[in-house]
Protein backbone atom coordinates (compact mmCIF):
# COMPACT_ATOMS: atom_id res chain seq x y z
CA UNK A 1 0.00 0.00 0.00
CA UNK A 2 1.46 3.85 -0.81
CA UNK A 3 1.17 5.54 2.27
CA UNK A 4 2.66 8.62 1.37
CA UNK A 5 3.34 10.64 -1.59
CA UNK A 6 5.94 13.31 -0.88
CA UNK A 7 5.83 16.05 -4.43
CA UNK A 8 3.88 13.64 -5.95
CA UNK A 9 6.52 10.76 -5.64
CA UNK A 10 5.52 7.30 -3.59
CA UNK A 11 8.52 6.60 -1.19
CA UNK A 12 6.54 3.53 0.56
CA UNK A 13 8.95 0.51 -0.56
CA UNK A 14 11.83 2.55 1.46
CA UNK A 15 9.36 3.29 4.81
CA UNK A 16 10.67 1.81 7.87
CA UNK A 17 8.55 4.37 10.51
CA UNK A 18 5.73 6.24 9.89
CA UNK A 19 4.03 7.90 12.71
CA UNK A 20 1.82 10.92 13.14
CA UNK A 21 0.27 13.10 15.81
CA UNK A 22 -2.47 15.96 15.66
CA UNK A 23 -1.18 18.75 17.43
CA UNK A 24 -2.20 22.21 18.54
CA UNK A 25 -0.63 25.00 18.74
CA UNK A 26 -1.59 27.75 21.24
CA UNK A 27 -1.79 30.86 20.47
CA UNK A 28 -0.87 34.04 23.02
CA UNK A 29 -4.30 34.57 24.64
CA UNK A 30 -4.04 31.89 27.51
CA UNK A 31 -5.31 32.81 30.80
CA UNK A 32 -7.81 32.28 33.57
CA UNK A 33 -11.21 33.61 34.48
CA UNK A 34 -12.36 34.73 37.02
CA UNK A 35 -13.83 31.40 38.40
CA UNK A 36 -10.25 29.75 37.96
CA UNK A 37 -11.06 28.10 34.70
CA UNK A 38 -8.21 28.46 32.53
CA UNK A 39 -8.39 29.30 28.75
CA UNK A 40 -5.94 28.91 25.65
CA UNK A 41 -6.73 30.56 22.66
CA UNK A 42 -5.59 27.71 20.22
CA UNK A 43 -4.01 29.55 17.11
CA UNK A 44 -3.68 26.41 14.81
CA UNK A 45 -5.98 23.65 15.14
CA UNK A 46 -5.46 19.81 13.97
CA UNK A 47 -2.24 20.04 12.59
CA UNK A 48 -0.47 16.62 11.36
CA UNK A 49 3.03 15.80 12.06
CA UNK A 50 4.72 12.93 10.28
CA UNK A 51 7.77 11.62 11.40
CA UNK A 52 9.19 9.02 8.78
CA UNK A 53 12.00 7.38 8.32
CA UNK A 54 13.11 5.31 5.19
CA UNK A 55 15.71 2.78 4.72
CA UNK A 56 17.78 1.27 2.32
CA UNK A 57 17.01 4.00 -0.45
CA UNK A 58 19.27 3.90 -3.18
CA UNK A 59 21.52 6.89 -4.27
CA UNK A 60 18.82 7.90 -7.37
CA UNK A 61 16.17 8.03 -4.65
CA UNK A 62 17.93 9.61 -1.75
CA UNK A 63 19.06 12.28 -4.23
CA UNK A 64 15.30 12.60 -5.17
CA UNK A 65 13.70 12.51 -1.85
CA UNK A 66 16.61 15.44 -0.93
CA UNK A 67 15.25 17.61 -3.42
CA UNK A 68 11.61 16.75 -2.64
CA UNK A 69 12.39 18.33 0.93
CA UNK A 70 13.75 21.71 -0.06
CA UNK A 71 10.85 23.99 -0.64
CA UNK A 72 9.30 25.77 1.86
CA UNK A 73 6.17 24.18 1.02
CA UNK A 74 5.61 20.78 -0.04
CA UNK A 75 2.68 18.85 -1.07
CA UNK A 76 2.57 15.64 0.85
CA UNK A 77 -0.68 13.06 0.15
CA UNK A 78 -0.78 10.34 3.43
CA UNK A 79 -2.81 7.88 5.01
CA UNK A 80 -4.22 7.92 8.39
CA UNK A 81 -7.35 5.70 8.23
CA UNK A 82 -8.17 7.45 4.73
CA UNK A 83 -5.71 9.90 2.43
CA UNK A 84 -5.13 13.16 3.36
CA UNK A 85 -3.14 15.87 1.67
CA UNK A 86 -1.20 18.61 3.31
CA UNK A 87 0.84 21.42 2.47
CA UNK A 88 3.67 20.91 4.61
CA UNK A 89 7.58 21.52 5.52
CA UNK A 90 10.66 19.56 6.35
CA UNK A 91 11.57 19.67 9.82
CA UNK A 92 15.08 18.43 10.39
CA UNK A 93 16.47 16.12 8.17
CA UNK A 94 18.71 13.20 9.42
CA UNK A 95 20.37 11.32 6.90
CA UNK A 96 23.26 8.51 6.64
CA UNK A 97 24.94 6.40 4.47
CA UNK A 98 23.91 2.62 5.57
CA UNK A 99 25.88 0.54 3.18
CA UNK A 100 28.90 2.23 1.29
CA UNK A 101 29.72 -0.06 -2.11
CA UNK A 102 30.40 2.01 -5.21
CA UNK A 103 28.10 5.42 -6.67
CA UNK A 104 25.45 2.65 -7.89
CA UNK A 105 24.91 0.52 -4.66
CA UNK A 106 25.14 2.70 -1.66
CA UNK A 107 22.25 2.65 0.74
CA UNK A 108 21.06 5.10 2.70
CA UNK A 109 18.53 6.16 5.13
CA UNK A 110 16.71 9.14 5.90
CA UNK A 111 14.73 10.73 8.84
CA UNK A 112 12.12 13.90 8.95
CA UNK A 113 9.25 15.45 10.42
CA UNK A 114 6.42 16.62 7.66
CA UNK A 115 4.92 19.58 9.45
CA UNK A 116 1.38 20.69 8.36
CA UNK A 117 1.16 24.60 7.95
Amino acid sequence: MDIIKIGGRVYSGAVTSYKGTRINVDGDGTGTTESGYTIRDIRREGKNKIMLKLDGLTQEEFSALMTALKPARIEVEFFCGEFQTMTAYAGDINWELIKAVNENDNRWRLETSLIEY
